[in-house]
């Protein structure tokens, strides 16, 4: 009787031990937020960074997923991202961590970029 019990706590014990291992090594998730806040509020990007590498996002407009993004770093505090799908190869949008601002940018044979809104940032 007393095997049991004793078989029973040690396989708790593995299993939160490899819970435990498998936590320290998963590659920690932040956000980059962005949301605008003075026209086009409805608006707002997420930018997934794990292991210190940006990971995908997503686009929202009235709090519904209305793209998903590829992101990549373009410089001191800005993030360039593609919509996934976008037939437009030459257009991304720039996330300007400060001053906060979205962007829409060309990249074409005529580069040019006009603002969608200033934006707040959040990074978690």
């Amino acid at each position: 009787m007393k095997r049991v019990p004793l078989f029973a706590s040690s396989v708790a014990a593995a299993l939160l031990l490899a819970a435990l291992v498998y936590g320290a090594s998963a590659p920690q998730t932040k956000t980059h937020q962005f949301r605008c806040t003075d026209r086009n509020t409805s608006l707002y990007f997420v930018v997934y960074e794990r292991g210190g590498k940006l990971d995908g996002g997503n686009m929202y407009v009235e709090n519904m997923q209305v793209g998903v993004l590829a992101p990549e770093n373009a410089g001191t505090n800005v993030i360039k991202a593609t919509v996934v799908g976008n037939t437009a190869t030459n257009i991304a949008f720039q996330f300007h961590k400060s001053p906060g601002s979205v962007m829409v940018a060309n990249y074409g044979p005529n580069p040019s970029r006009v603002e969608v809104c200033k934006a707040s940032y959040k990074y978690q």
